[in-house]
């Protein structure tokens, strides 16, 4: 077992000007109940969506597919933001979604 400790810091991101604090963590209560060694937590974009200055809304590369999603592999068994046409990767997990259905209202 490492010597990761839950809220121990990660990484600080910045894209657009906006910062993120990427701390260790759980996903779940029954993840540390298992014992399992914390991992790093990004922000979770679908709860608390985050956008840029022009609106642009964050995504994470894992995150799941929307209903704009369009494939840059359609034969790929990856359906997740990374690998959509309009997802701009900025960073290892974090990019912005470029699907002008979800740009915030200004």
């Amino acid at each position: 077992m490492s010597d990761i400790k839950d809220g121990a810091h990660y990484k600080t991101v910045e894209i657009e000007g906006i910062k993120f604090e990427i701390r260790y963590g759980y996903e779940s209560d029954a993840d540390r109940r298992r014992g399992w060694e914390p991992t790093p937590q990004y922000p979770d974009f679908a709860k608390v969506p985050q956008y840029t200055k022009e609106g642009t809304p964050f995504a994470l590369a894992y995150g799941g597919p929307c209903r704009y999603y369009a494939p840059i592999d359609k034969d790929a068994d990856d359906d997740w933001c990374a690998n959509c046409q309009r997802f701009d990767q900025r960073e290892e997990f974090i990019g912005l979604c470029q699907a002008p259905e979800h740009r915030a209202k200004r």
